[in-house]
């Protein structure tokens, strides 16, 4: 989550910073349809009843779906693309489908085959289709020989019937993104520009998509999970969710338990956390994360040297130095506190980002904003040509907030306690679900997926984005959770760690389970 929007003809709407963020590894709101907490448990492709009871006769609805057929493949650029057609409305089938579009990278060794990996690598809002090159450069070489390899763009991500909420947009059209709205308002009038802003790009996503908003959140992403299965030909699905796909996934196996074949959790979201409890964590890690990156920098002389060191008290100074006056930053282009906030962001999600950005602070201390804008840039609008839209349409579906904007102000009082930087970002980002013109149709609980086979689940002991208390969290809830640690500081452990992709590989090919209590410290 947490990317901004600009350009096309509307004003830009900062990140709602909910959740997860993804992985840019970069890197979080109708009817209601199917809500986690009571789903169905039939297969997508099955039909299923429905009864109401009046005080005479009792209805049942048999609920249709339309058939599954076999994904018709073609060739795109070096990999295989195909779609999946799914209903718009799982609970009104008869309104019609739209297509969910799938990149397979076909198994090396044919022979060996065990069946399809499906992977989605975060968000929400990314791109699966576009990622799958660069996953394909990470994972093992007998994963890449014994599966298929298959992601895709989600529901309203877009080549899947993508949510728009203006008529063009900086990736799409090449047109300059404006300028960002100050994400942690210290006036009245600054936040009640910040909340117009908000109410107005939810305005433009209601007119422009709003057919489709009560219908791209993660619930229905999960029934469309199934579908895919179906279209593969896999009797059970093997999957593989890195950080935001981890809500998918667990929303999957909470559904459709008897239907899964292995699965792995990878930078794990606790689906029973509240909207607030998800922010109040995750503001702490990620400042957890910004005290490490400002020791780093006095211990290794980066080249970003505050009077009194680098801490929080010296990047709010810089951050209060662009409020009042934004930093030049080229071709007409300025650099205001969203871009500083955003660039420090996008750094912590893995160390090897630090030296960017210290030399970007470095600048912007020297009166240039280039290189923070450079960076919020890419953090904001990665992952997708529509990444904002998106991102802030299934994250309002997925996470429940108090309507109004009243008690915000409390709340990023209250969230600056323990996370001075970012508690206030945080908490003011959930303003723009506060406003969004759909109500959430996922419900916060615990995930136990009666009936699944065991499930990893990966936590890194240091990821600022999702942490480390929410793997731990998700693999009590589950009832075949197998925890595994790894003691790293960067966002979603099989990037970088070479015992974590063993251990997946052992488990995803043969069903071998790691002991107990594994610890991974590479």
């Amino acid at each position: 989550m947490d990317r901004v929007g600009g350009g096309g003809g509307h004003r830009p709407r900062r990140a709602t910073l909910l959740i997860v963020l993804v992985a840019m590894v970069l890197g979080a709101c109708g009817p209601a349809v199917g809500r986690v907490g009571a789903p169905r448990t039939t297969s997508a492709s099955s039909p299923t009843t429905s009864s109401t009871t009046t005080s005479s006769t009792t209805t049942t609805t048999v609920v249709v779906e339309p058939p599954v057929t076999p994904v018709q493949w073609t060739p795109c650029a070096a990999l295989e693309c195909g779609t999946v057609a799914v209903p718009l409305d799982y609970t009104q089938p008869q309104l019609g489908t739209i297509q969910i579009a799938l990149a397979m990278h076909r198994a090396t060794d044919p022979a060996t085959r065990i069946g399809s990996l499906v992977i989605d690598p975060g968000g929400p809002g990314g791109s699966g289709v576009n990622d799958l090159p660069a996953e394909l450069g990470v994972l093992t070489s007998s994963l890449l020989a014994r599966f298929d390899i298959v992601e895709f763009d989600p529901r309203g991500v877009q080549r899947s019937s993508p949510v728009l909420c203006s008529s063009g947009t900086s990736s799409t059209t090449g047109s300059t993104p404006g300028p960002l709205p100050d994400p942690v308002p210290s006036t009245t009038g600054a936040q009640l520009a910040l909340l117009a802003n908000d109410a107005e790009y939810a305005g433009q996503c209601e007119s422009m998509s709003g057919k489709l908003l009560p219908f791209v959140g993660t619930v229905d992403a999960a029934r469309d999970i199934d579908r895919i299965r179906q279209a593969l030909g896999d009797a059970q699905l093997t999957y593989f969710g890195h950080s935001y796909g981890t809500l998918l996934g667990a929303t999957y196996a909470e559904m459709f338990p008897t239907h899964v074949r292995a699965m792995v959790l990878d930078g794990a979201i606790d689906p029973a956390m509240t909207t607030q409890q998800m922010v109040d964590e995750q503001s702490v890690g990620f400042e957890s994360v910004l005290n490490d990156f400002f020791a780093w920098c006095t211990s290794s002389g980066c080249p970003w040297r505050p009077s009194g060191g680098a801490s929080a008290g010296a990047l709010l100074a810089l951050i209060a130095q662009s409020r009042s006056q934004a930093l030049p930053a080229g071709a007409g282009r300025s650099a205001g506190p969203g871009a500083v906030y955003y660039a420090v962001l996008s750094a912590l999600y893995a160390r090897n980002y630090w030296p960017n950005l210290s030399r970007a602070l470095a600048q912007a201390a020297a009166g240039d904003g280039t290189g923070v804008l450079s960076m919020a840039d890419s953090y904001v609008t990665g992952g997708s040509t529509n990444a904002v839209d998106a991102e802030t349409s299934i994250d309002c579906l997925d996470h429940p907030v108090a309507r109004g904007s009243s008690g915000l102000p409390a709340l990023a009082a209250q969230a600056a306690v323990n996370a001075p930087f970012f508690g206030p970002l945080l908490a003011w980002g959930e303003a723009a679900c506060a406003v969004w013109p759909v109500p959430a149709t996922r419900t916060p609980q615990a995930t136990t997926a009666v009936g699944s086979p065991p499930i990893l689940v990966v936590g890194a002991t240091r990821d600022p984005a999702t942490p480390y208390v929410w793997a731990q969290r998700l693999a009590a809830e589950l009832q075949h959770g197998e925890l595994v640690t790894w003691q790293g500081e960067n966002h979603v452990a099989y990037y970088y760690s070479g015992c974590v992709r063993a251990l997946d590989q052992a488990y995803f090919v043969a069903g071998t389970l790691p002991a107990p209590g594994t610890v991974c410290s590479d």
